[in-house]
């Protein structure tokens, strides 16, 4: 079926005008919508109100209804349309399908289409839910010697989950990865790298290449390995939002629970709470992150930083007025190292949370 993309706009149908209210079957036309429903329309004509009126049915239908609808500007009569009723309450409304000038038409889906839509349908995710990875294995043995190791070992960790196997598929045919980074995947195993890893001394890594296009050519049948379904679902969910959260041990004794998500571009249409200057609608693609650990010493700690092509952002929480004076305390030491490190610091700030 057609795409619903950006360029897609939401129309309704209005009450104005007799010829609305007098149409015969028109509740029973309602009546017979489901959500999702392709149609096809016709402009008939502009009406002085800057609506227009639009004959609206299905193949299937042996009656078309004539609507009242408020369209872009550049539609003109006898234009055809295709439109996808979206719901009926609290009035009829459809989303008008890109390319409105072009007939009408039903795409079905591809073979790649109606698996990744089989595959969402096996367990769709209740509102709100992201992607969650988990680890029970501690990633350290003993307490990191500095915030660098910890930022470290917790990078490795999400790039060796399996998330992002293709595009470090494609960075390790570009030269941009070694073999040995993507054996530690997950996928891997699956597919039989590991017993081919390469003599260290050779020049190409051809001989692998043609191995992985043979078995690629034997499984073209199988979009995906079965044993990676899951794997796949999640990936998925986060190429939609753009949002992972990690659970684990990062040493023996130190459970972390870490955040990572881009903000949307609505989230930054107001002025950043650290910078109040911030001009809103110019904001540079930003992410954020947070960590919500309980240290030996200082309690139960949350850090959440935003960062964009400007600088960091940084704020502490604690439910500890002495955790929270700990941590004011060392807000020049880290603003210093993140300057050596060539980071602008654009704002801190510790919170209280009792």
């Amino acid at each position: 079926m057609s795409a619903i993309n950006p360029l897609n706009e939401v129309v309704q149908v209005h009450s104005s005008g007799a010829s609305f209210n007098r149409q015969p079957g028109y509740t029973a036309f309602l009546a017979g919508l489901e959500a999702g429903r392709h149609l096809r329309a016709s402009v008939q004509s502009r009406l002085p109100n800057g609506e227009f009126l639009v004959t609206v049915g299905a193949k299937d239908m042996a009656d078309a209804q004539l609507l009242h609808m408020r369209l872009p500007a550049d539609i003109r009569p006898g234009d055809a349309l295709n439109l996808v009723f979206v719901s009926r309450n609290p009035r009829p409304t459809f989303m008008l399908m890109a390319e409105p000038s072009s007939a009408a038409v039903s795409v079905p889906l591809s073979e790649t289409g109606r698996f990744i839509s089989d595959l969402l349908s096996r367990s769709t995710p209740s509102a709100g839910s992201l992607t969650t990875l988990s680890g029970t294995a501690p990633l350290l043995a003993a307490p990191p010697a500095d915030g660098v190791q910890l930022a470290a070992v917790l990078a490795r960790t999400l790039g060796q989950s399996g998330l992002f196997y293709e595009s470090h598929q494609a960075q390790w045919i570009a030269g941009e990865r070694p073999l040995e980074e993507l054996l530690l995947e997950p996928q891997a195993p699956l597919f039989g790298l590991r017993a081919r890893l390469p003599d260290p001394a050779a020049q190409s890594n051809a001989p692998v290449m043609a191995s992985m296009a043979r078995d690629s050519a034997a499984n073209a049948n199988a979009p995906v390995h079965p044993d990676t379904l899951a794997l796949v679902r999640q990936q998925l969910e986060v190429f939609e939002t753009r949002h992972i959260t990690w659970q684990g041990v990062v040493w023996p004794g130190q459970k972390v629970e870490w955040e990572l998500f881009e903000e949307k571009p609505a989230d930054t249409d107001e002025p950043s709470e650290f910078n109040e200057s911030d001009e809103p609608g110019h904001a540079p693609a930003a992410w954020q992150t947070r960590l919500n650990l309980t240290m030996p010493n200082l309690g139960q700690v949350s850090a959440n930083l935003r960062f964009d092509a400007c600088g960091v952002e940084i704020r502490l929480t604690t439910a500890s007025p002495v955790t929270a004076f700990m941590l004011r305390a060392g807000a020049t030491p880290l603003a210093n190292g993140l300057d050596s490190a060539g980071i602008n610091l654009r704002g801190m700030g510790v919170e209280l949370d009792e």
